[in-house]
């Protein structure tokens, strides 16, 4: 009878260290590709041997478990060339370290991901909603802006630089989103136009600006050379905004906040659907 303690717990192991496996036979045992291999290989991270009657590329037990210490840390979000760094670190606390690093970096990326995802939500929302407020007037509360700063015109972009780019984070935010034309009128024209770039506000502050919340006359309307949205077609949103106010008995303020909303592109050019709100005059309402 043998006694099993005379055995060496890794016996087995050291028995098949001398195997050595083809790149066919790494695919069909571990999963390991002929490219991903070749890949490996050519960054330096495996460097198999080759049998000398043919050239074949032969896989030992080093290399092989050098595969799986990379697919340990690609699991892990490492990048090929940063496990090539860590194959050769031999200390805990620079592991450590790469681990930390690691781990914020994919927090943040996490973030920025969930930012996008309600930026999608939101756009998606406003496409679901689209077939009951285009060409349609209702009233809705706008939400509350703080005003970062003001320029002239959309495409202004000598203005930019010192009145969007100094105050926006491209990394995380689009231009489209964060800006709003802001057009005062009477009942006979168009007065003049104005920009603001602007950040969703929870509540007033003293000492800052913001555009004016609260029950609007809102509408969304098409905009954009494809369907040839230009002032005349702008202008007659403003009388019929008057009329409907009218009808409704209802003072409007004589300003309009324009928000583009989305934009899609028929032949080259582009057609914008934007929020129009006109905030109304709670304290002279039409008797």
């Amino acid at each position: 009878m043998t006694n099993d303690s005379q055995k060496h717990i890794d016996d087995f192991d050291r028995n098949n260290q001398s195997n050595t496996f083809l790149t066919g036979e790494l695919f069909r045992y571990l999963g390991f590709t002929r490219d991903t291999l070749r890949h490996y290989e050519a960054m330096g991270l495996i460097k198999p041997g080759h049998d000398q009657s043919n050239n074949y590329r032969q896989y030992g037990f080093d290399e092989i478990y050098k595969l799986l210490i990379i697919e340990f840390y690609k699991k892990r979000g490492f990048a090929l060339a940063e496990i090539n760094q860590l194959i050769d670190e031999d200390q805990l606390e620079g592991i450590t370290d790469n681990l930390i690093e690691k781990q914020a970096a994919i927090e943040l990326a996490i973030k920025k991901q969930q930012q996008m995802l309600i930026k999608l939500a939101d756009t998606q929302a406003f496409c679901q909603s689209l077939p009951h407020h285009l060409n349609q007037f209702s009233i809705r509360n706008f939400p509350l802006y703080e005003i970062i700063s003001s320029f002239s015109a959309i495409s202004a972009f000598d203005e930019y630089q010192e009145k969007v780019l100094a105050h926006l984070n491209l990394a995380d935010e689009d231009l489209l989103t964060n800006m709003i034309r802001c057009v005062t009128f009477d009942t006979t024209q168009y007065q003049e136009t104005q920009m603001h770039l602007v950040v969703p506000a929870t509540a007033r502050e003293s000492g800052k600006d913001y555009l004016d919340d609260g029950p609007c006359l809102h509408i969304v309307v098409e905009s954009g050379r494809y369907s040839d949205a230009t002032n005349q077609v702008i202008d007659k949103t403003r009388l019929a905004a008057y009329q409907w106010a009218a009808e409704n008995q209802l003072q409007l303020k004589g300003c309009v906040y324009l928000h583009v909303r989305l934009i899609l592109f028929h032949d080259n050019l582009e057609q914008a659907f934007v929020e129009a709100w006109a905030p109304i005059d709670q304290n002279n309402r039409t008797e």
